[in-house]
């Protein structure tokens, strides 16, 4: 399948996923303009197109439909009814609204979560203004379309699942080649390029943008940060620790973490070892926890307290995320109850939502031990979608 043609059959699943959500006299409204630089992350995701006027987006259990301008109802995928505009779109809003029966609107905002919140506030003024009570419409209810929207980003379809997993194994294959070609000297800018020459032989991206993924850490005297790589380079007993994802032509990535050792001739020492079945073991914990109707933040605590258990600090973060369309992709989130993270981390966990597990500890003289898995909720174990990492892998 032609990459566009993948990426319009994702979206169409999405739309109708959305649809599936609404009730009767329900009708999410989602507005955009100049998206190719003020993006509304709803739009792409059921939608995949750039706007330039004012557009609206109304979707009910039954019906999609695009009001926009002119120049831009062409570009508008299969699945919608277009009414494209040229001076003013408040008569065709108000005649939609009210032959789709609303009573209820739903609007993209959000105090917690980034992707659930795309409406700028000066929209919304506007839209709020078009749809004024009048003998035409009669007065509607507002509400934040974030549960909805929360849902339909984390719960993911099988072409999504199957998506991920593609960009989930061109990122294992690029961190293999990686290994093999590691040698003593090489800086943590060197491996980012050379993962970077990877992305580009292969049509991907790097899932969170060029200039920081991957993260790179080598040695004891490198910080686990977000920061570019740096200058840090490889000694013989040196670990590597590498955060890295790449992102495909359909819009979904992967977000994975291992950790490398360059052999130095002698065993690995305790204190690594010991680190990294800590690690190995308090995600494990998060994977056992990680089951449909659990809250966000019992995930986490599950995690944590076998880390701490085993003589660890805290991660001072949340275990994991949504993973899809953003390599943070909205949803339930599974982290503590820190005010920063509001209510994100209340939500339940429910089947089908793909989710990093993420976690590491710092071990002195030798560097940051740190793990990610990419996994789908079942009812049950977790499907695990990366190969898993059950040992300290070597370099070279």
């Amino acid at each position: 399948m032609a990459p566009n043609t993948a990426a319009n059959a994702l979206q169409d699943g999405k739309r109708r996923q959305a649809q599936a959500l609404l009730r009767d006299g329900e009708v999410w409204l989602i507005a955009a303009r100049e998206s190719g630089v003020r993006p509304e992350p709803a739009l792409t995701l059921v939608a995949g197109v750039d706007v330039t006027w004012d557009s609206l987006f109304l979707l009910t259990h039954t019906e999609a439909v695009a009001i926009v301008g002119r120049f831009d109802a062409d570009a508008v995928p299969p699945g919608w009814t277009v009414h494209g505009y040229d001076a003013d779109l408040r008569a065709l809003l108000r005649a939609e609204v009210r032959r789709l029966g609303a009573r209820r609107v739903l609007l993209n905002i959000s105090e917690d979560d980034p992707l659930c919140d795309g409406l700028t506030s000066g929209l919304e003024r506007r839209v709020r203004g078009w749809l004024t009570p009048g003998d035409d419409l009669p007065e509607l209810e507002w509400d934040s379309a974030a549960p909805l929207l929360g849902q339909l980003r984390s719960v993911k379809t099988p072409e999504e699942h199957a998506a991920i997993r593609e960009a989930v194994e061109l990122a294992e294959a690029h961190l293999r080649e990686m290994a093999a070609a590691a040698h003593p000297g090489w800086r943590e800018r060197d491996v980012a390029a050379f993962l970077h020459g990877l992305c580009r032989r292969d049509g991907a991206e790097p899932s969170w943008g060029w200039n920081a993924c991957p993260n790179v850490h080598i040695g004891p005297d490198s910080r686990p940060s977000h920061a570019p790589p740096g200058d840090h380079a490889l000694r013989p007993g040196d670990l590597l620790h590498i955060d890295y994802g790449v992102r495909l032509s359909h819009g979904y990535c992967s977000d994975i973490q291992r950790v490398y050792r360059l052999p130095d001739g002698n065993p690995v020492p305790d204190a690594v070892q010991a680190a990294f079945r800590a690690c190995w073991n308090a995600i494990q914990a998060g994977a056992d926890a990680l089951r449909p109707g659990t809250p966000g933040h019992a995930v986490d605590a599950a995690a944590r307290a076998a880390l701490v258990a085993a003589g660890y600090p805290e991660y001072q973060h949340a275990l994991g995320h949504g993973l899809g369309r953003a390599t943070h992709d909205g949803g339930t989130l599974l982290g503590p109850r820190w005010p920063r993270y509001g209510q994100t981390v209340e939500g339940p966990v429910r089947e089908n939502e793909v989710y990093t597990l993420e976690l590491g500890v710092m071990v002195p003289g030798h560097g940051f031990i740190g793990l990610e898995e990419d996994v789908i909720v079942r009812d049950g174990p977790p499907t695990w979608l990366s190969a898993r990492q059950d040992d300290l892998k070597i370099l070279g």
